[in-house]
């Protein structure tokens, strides 16, 4: 051993008697005593030879000391690793499997004692979640042997003795009670339902008081059916009004049926030549942190299928929204308390408000235009100064435009850009919302944000996103347009407003346009609507003028009608793969000219936009057409939707509609 590199406390401690014995021999050469210094350099060197010896021993037992004591670490803690009562393997990030202990082998069991790979034993184990960078853990792996279930913790080894890459040392701990416990706490968590008969009042002028007492109890009796079914009960707290509350674990079996008690309940026929029946809206709350979180998350629920027209059942979880059902056509109320309560409401909104700003959906139509001039008369006769944003003027509302610029030219300094509406925006602004309930539809979707009193009017079914924070929302599935819930606005007012021709003639040409000349979605208010505005001056030829078109639209029109196809037996799809400034009107009038053919119930026409392709629906009305367009991401009404394909091939998008078909008619059972 080299001396240099011997430690210290090994070394010998008789360098002083050397020093000393030194001194003495120059001494006793320097004195001439020669013979007595040869005796001394003899022992010096004695000494020397016996100090070197002592330590070179001392080094050897040292050494084998300190092997002796390595391997018997390196013993305890293989034997400790290989008997540690957690399974522990070491793979690479292929999976090969290079080394297990003895816990893992009894997991894996005596026919896989041969594996190569972790895969061979667990195809489905996530190599990809394993980060080579960084120590981690893979969460809930579930092993079907046994049915266990493991989080496995992994520690990535950077100097690998195994091959040239990385390897990683998987620590597999058992949470199989933990997750089991966990699985039976979902299961058992409170699901809250409201329940309602949504066309009670209006069927019960046509019973007398016993039929009507008995059918609710039929209605009462299959809820309580439902309810014992998955271990819950159901409670009726007004005339036509219940709440039930059943385990989340029976909620899958509710959807997977896709809510068969609205069907169940619909079957109750009436007395009178069974030509009325009831229906059903449910409203879902679940996956709440408290049972008032899930209250309240089932009463929104309720508010969103009531919105869509009912009929349906609206399931709201945390992050989520489904829909079931929604087949029938949104029943018409005919009681206008409604109508009269949001009069009043909107005109002590408008009276405390310091500048009103109205503004319907992008890419508008007469339907949203007509709507804003209706608010726009509104805030003038209350003595404030009212804004319409509107950044372009599009096809449809080209002719409404001109007419305005020539009858009616003080409109023109009110229509003003998203840029100018943001700069008039103060604390006491009044924002009106018309025709769309989704904010990223509007006009302008910054307004929202920035102003603190918005008035939500519309009229189509209430779709996922929603714009939650207004003081005052009117969404009424029922009425044919946004034209006809402002026209019934108009009446109520306190002070008679005197509606001027274009006003009344823009009102009704919003009615006229979704209901396709008063034959969809029309019913008895919008005749009264349409009275109204009669009354006021609109004149029909006037109102038929605005919808002129030229010579090349119509043509266009032809064109499509002559290339559609019919699919499924019943379904007529057509296109425009061109983009031009007119090209969603013709498509939307396309689609309301296929379903003059004969057999064809539901129609579609697909039309190239520059960054997507729009979609145009079309329904008679025993399809609900809304429903194939959510599939799409687009919403509307039951006989007329649209939707918005990112995409700018048009076989793509051909593709999803036909998908959305089939689904739709999968799920319903129509084909």
């Amino acid at each position: 051993m080299d001396n240099a590199k011997m430690p210290k406390f090994i070394k010998e401690d008789s360098l002083i008697y050397i020093i000393v014995i030194v001194l003495l021999i120059t001494l006793l050469a320097i004195e001439g005593l020669y013979f007595y210094a040869v005796i001394f350099g003899i022992v010096l060197s004695i000494i020397s030879v016996i100090s070197i010896n002592r330590q070179l021993g001392k080094a050897k037992e040292l050494k084998s000391y300190l092997i002796d004591y390595t391997n018997n670490i390196d013993n305890l803690s293989v034997n400790s690793f290989s008997n540690f009562p957690m399974p522990i393997c070491i793979i690479n990030a292929q999976g090969k499997l290079f080394w297990f202990n003895t816990k893992f082998k009894e997991l894996i069991g005596e026919e896989y004692i041969n594996i190569e790979n972790i895969k061979d034993f667990n195809p489905e184990f996530p190599l990809k979640s394993i980060d080579l960078s960084k120590d981690g853990t893979i969460n809930n792996l579930d092993i079907s042997k046994n049915n266990k279930s493991y989080n496995l913790l992994y520690n990535v080894l950077t100097e690998d003795s195994f091959w040239e890459g990385k390897s990683i040392v998987l620590y597999w701990v058992e949470n199989t009670n933990y997750k089991s416990l966990r699985i039976k706490y979902n299961d058992e968590r409170p699901v809250s339902m409201f329940i309602q008969i949504d066309n009670y009042e209006e069927l019960s002028e046509k019973m007398d008081k016993g039929e009507k007492l008995a059918k609710t109890a039929e209605v009462e009796k299959i809820l309580n059916k439902y309810s014992t079914e998955m271990n819950g009960f159901v409670i009726r707290y007004d005339t036509y009004k219940f709440f039930m509350m059943i385990e989340y674990k029976y909620l899958d079996v509710l959807e997977s049926k896709k809510f068969a008690m609205l069907e169940d309940v619909k079957a109750l026929k009436g007395s009178a030549a069974n030509d009325y029946f009831f229906t059903l809206s449910i409203g879902v709350g679940t996956m709440g942190k408290s049972i008032g979180q899930i209250v309240e998350s089932a009463k929104g629920a309720l508010d969103v299928a009531l919105g869509r027209g009912g009929d349906q059942a609206v399931v709201k979880k945390l992050n989520s929204v489904k829909y079931y059902g929604g087949q029938s056509k949104a029943v018409e109320k005919r009681n206008k308390v409604k109508a009269r309560i949001i009069s009043y409401a909107l005109r002590q909104i408008i009276d405390q408000s310091s500048n009103v700003i109205i503004m319907g959906h992008r890419i508008g139509d007469m339907d949203s235009l007509g709507a804003s001039i209706g608010l726009y008369a509104i805030a003038k006769s209350r003595g404030k100064k009212p804004y319409i944003v509107l950044n372009t003027v599009n096809y449809a509302l080209k002719n409404m435009y001109e007419r305005m610029k020539k009858e009616d030219a003080q409109y023109l300094d009110s229509l003003i850009s998203t840029e100018n509406a943001m700069s008039l925006i103060d604390q006491n602004s009044l924002c009106i919302v018309l025709d769309t309930h989704r904010g990223s539809y509007t006009e302008a979707p910054e307004l929202l944000s920035k102003t603190e009193k918005i008035v939500l009017i519309d009229h189509h079914r209430r779709g996922e996103e929603f714009i939650s924070n207004t003081v005052l929302d009117y969404i009424e599935p029922y009425a044919s347009s946004t034209c006809e819930l402002v026209s019934e606005i108009i009446q109520y007012m306190e002070d008679h407003i005197k509606l001027t021709k274009f006003e009344a003639d823009s009102l009704m040409a919003g009615i006229v346009v979704d209901t396709n000349s008063f034959s969809f979605k029309t019913g008895v208010r919008t005749f009264e609507a349409a009275s109204f505005l009669r009354r006021n001056g609109a004149d029909t030829v006037d109102v038929k003028e605005l919808f002129n078109e030229d010579l090349d639209s119509m043509k266009k029109k032809t064109e499509i009608i002559e290339k559609s196809e019919l699919k499924y037996g019943d379904v007529a799809i057509s296109y425009i793969d061109e983009i031009a400034e007119n090209s969603n009107v013709i498509a939307a009038q396309s689609a309301d000219e296929l379903l003059t053919i004969k057999d064809v119930k539901l129609s579609f026409v697909l039309v190239r936009n520059k960054d997507y392709i729009n979609i145009s629906g079309r329904s008679l009305g025993n399809v609900n057409v809304q429903l194939i367009m959510e599939y799409l991401g687009g919403g509307g009404h039951l006989n007329m939707a649209g939707a918005q394909i990112q995409t700018n091939d048009m076989d793509e998008a051909k593709q999803k509609l036909y998908d959305a078909i089939e689904k739709y008619k999968e799920e319903s059972k129509l084909k």
